[in-house]
């Protein structure tokens, strides 16, 4: 009788350790994802980009912080009201003009869009075509500004700020908070898009030693580099864009799962799911449930999320005894599919050649 109390309690110990070695399975592959852009904007267009500058910044002196906080005492006369007022210590630099760093940032923008060849031509208006539409949102000019721009989308960045933080002995040298205003306005839409463009840019004590001792000069490249970055990061927004992503698969010591997972690290997707297929069949549930769950990986890989899911029900119900890490993995990745399917419907409106175009 004791001996079989005793059974009881390692049994259940080897059940959970066999559904825990099974969740410790799960490994992280690095792929990339093409996503669409924030607005459906079709391949072939003609795009302006402009640097409005509705602010007039070039009348704001850039200034950045030091790093070191100011306490100043405020008193009001002949009252007993007291307070602290606390604050970083700022900076004025006369070498560094918001214009040009504006100016750069539409730069890059426009060369990004060249580089990908998205449109079929990207201009930077150097007339007064900018001036016709004073007011974000307002486009009563529309006709005279696509009649003197020549292009069906125009796209304005009308404000740009950066808050900066420099100072050699924090741990993070230098830091930059970027707001950024951009507007769009189609030819063929009576609407004009705003995009606020958020970012917070940071740059580490090594980056800072590879620019020698002098201030000014790795403050102005900083701050440069971070309208570079920005530019490039609208871009990513604007047009479909191939992006870093990660997705989940199960490991296996079955020797068709091993090889099935080399053939999935080179990218080999219809060989690897061609082995994950067989597998689906095993007798051992385990394995039935990783396969099924990495064919659902294969699928999205062949951009079909439907089938996908399919898998992953499949994956999810096929183990004997209940896993809820597993079946969290399955929930999770029906979850990020969904998503994925919107995204694909997208694309396919983004990507596709406009009526007028013809195939080369």
């Amino acid at each position: 009788m004791r001996s079989g109390r005793a059974f009881l309690p390692i049994l259940f110990m080897g059940l959970g350790l066999s559904s825990c070695m099974m969740n410790s399975q799960i490994k992280t592959l690095h792929i990339e994802l093409m996503h669409p852009g924030i607005l459906c904007i079709p391949r072939e267009q003609t795009v302006a980009v402009v640097n409005r500058d509705l602010l007039k910044t070039d009348t704001c002196t850039f200034r950045y912080s030091n790093g070191i906080l100011k306490v100043e005492d405020y008193s009001e006369d002949n009252s007993s009201f007291h307070s602290e007022e606390i604050h970083y210590e700022t900076k004025k630099d006369t070498s560094l003009k918001y214009k040009n760093l504006a100016d750069t940032c539409v730069h890059t923008l426009s060369g990004y869009f060249k580089e990908m060849g998205y449109f079929c031509q990207v201009v930077e208006p150097n007339d007064s075509s900018y001036q016709l539409i004073t007011v974000p949102g307002k486009i009563e000019t529309r006709e005279e500004l696509f009649k003197r721009t020549k292009t069906d989308v125009c796209i304005f960045l009308d404000f740009f700020k950066l808050k900066t933080t420099y100072s050699k002995d924090q741990s993070i040298p230098f830091q930059t908070n970027a707001k950024l205003l951009w507007t769009v306005v189609f030819k063929s839409d009576s609407l004009a898009y705003s995009y606020n463009q958020v970012d917070t840019l940071f740059y580490d004590r090594k980056q800072l030693a590879s620019y020698g001792r002098n201030k000014d000069k790795i403050l102005s490249y900083f701050v440069n580099n971070s309208s570079i970055y920005l530019g490039n990061s609208f871009g990513t927004k604007m047009i479909p864009t191939w992006i870093p992503a990660e997705r989940a698969y199960y490991k296996s010591k079955n020797t068709e799962m091993l090889k099935a997972e080399k053939y999935a690290k080179n990218n080999n997707w219809l060989m690897a799911a061609e082995i994950w297929n067989r597998e689906t069949k095993n007798k051992n549930d385990k394995i039935k449930a990783k396969a099924c769950y990495n064919m659902a990986l294969a699928c999205e890989m062949e951009g079909k999320p439907d089938a996908a899911i399919g898998w992953l029900v499949l994956s999810y119900s096929s183990l004997k005894k209940k896993n809820e890490g597993h079946e969290y993995n399955c929930q999770h990745y029906v979850n990020v599919l969904a998503l994925r399917k919107k995204e694909i419907e997208r694309l396919a409106e983004q990507v596709k050649r406009t009526e007028n175009s013809t195939e080369n």
